[in-house]
């Protein structure tokens, strides 16, 4: 079945010179419901996400970390230098309605993550498959 639903990702590009990890801000239209975090991202690209910690800004990371593996196969590990972004995250597919909202969410950051870092090419399969397999990172036992 169809829907109209959707999740949406305001990116800014913050181009910081010499820094050797990059700042994320993840901001939600809803901060009382989804506050605002910042986290570093270290100039090895490896995204930590706590599993334990049900923190919904993990969804972004999720995405950011599978991102980073498509980023690496096309670039290699000397050409992916991670970008500082601000993010505000807004959609219409309702949290844990069982329509797959953290498979969008993490879908959506991948593809903000890699627009951001100058990927306008990205495979939908390949897509598809580091998002199953980095949405586990989070403790969800996604199929895709």
């Amino acid at each position: 079945m169809a829907v109209t639903l959707d999740i949406l990702l305001g990116v800014a590009v913050k181009m910081q010179a010499g820094d050797k990890s990059s700042r994320i801000r993840v901001a939600n239209v809803n901060p009382q419901k989804y506050p605002t975090r910042e986290f570093d991202v270290p100039a090895t690209g490896d995204i930590e996400i706590n599993a334990e910690e049900h923190e919904w800004t993990n969804y972004f990371k999720a995405g950011l970390k599978g991102a980073t593996e498509l980023l690496r196969k096309k670039k290699g590990d000397n050409g992916l230098v991670h970008v500082s972004m601000d993010i505000l995250v807004d959609g219409s597919v309702p949290a844990g309605g069982g329509l797959s909202s953290s498979a969008a969410f993490v879908c959506a950051s991948a593809l903000a993550v890699m627009k951001a870092n100058g990927e306008d090419a990205v495979d939908k399969t390949d897509l598809t498959e580091v998002a199953i397999v980095a949405e586990r990172a989070v403790g969800v036992n996604s199929g895709g």
